[in-house]
């Protein structure tokens, strides 16, 4: 449905679940705008990428926020994710993920798939652990847009 501001918009009944089902990793890499359909809102064409899937299971916490300075007006994005009962082996495949640059992909409880990183990438920053074997990742990106929408291409051309 489209909606134009100067026409407003209905009381819309709530009938959907927030919170995140999954996260999809892969490796950044900057593709030419003309290998890329992108509308505005949602990405329709995407050169074929493999991603990982990593299953959620806690209240993990996605943010984008709006900002400008003297370059002009940007989104933060900012995703934490924790991980129960990890082993030894999974710690070492954890701290290889910090400092590079992804295309981050997030699953909301509707079902919905958005792209993070779209254009510049997301930084693994932060990795912290917890004496009941729990393991905190955080990335963060900087971009021109809000995170696209993939639903049409996800499974297409982001390869699980």
């Amino acid at each position: 449905m489209v909606f134009s501001v100067n026409k407003g918009r209905d009381k819309k009944c709530k009938d959907t679940v927030g919170g995140l089902r999954a996260i999809y990793l892969a490796p950044y890499r900057k593709w030419h705008r003309a290998e890329v359909i992108y509308d505005g809102a949602e990405v329709t064409q995407f050169p074929a990428t493999f991603i990982y899937r990593f299953e959620l299971v806690s209240t993990d916490v996605f943010d984008e926020n709006g900002d400008q300075n003297e370059g002009g007006k940007f989104y933060n994005q900012a995703l934490t994710c924790t991980f129960n009962k990890l082993t030894p082996f999974d710690n070492l495949q954890f701290q290889k993920l910090l400092r590079k640059d992804y295309f981050l992909v997030v699953q909301d409880n509707n079902g919905h798939y958005r792209l993070l990183g779209f254009r510049n990438g997301v930084l693994a920053t932060n990795l912290t652990t917890s004496s009941d074997q729990q393991y905190t990742i955080s990335f963060e990106g900087m971009e021109l847009e809000l995170a696209p929408f993939i639903d049409s291409i996800m499974g297409e051309d982001f390869i699980i």
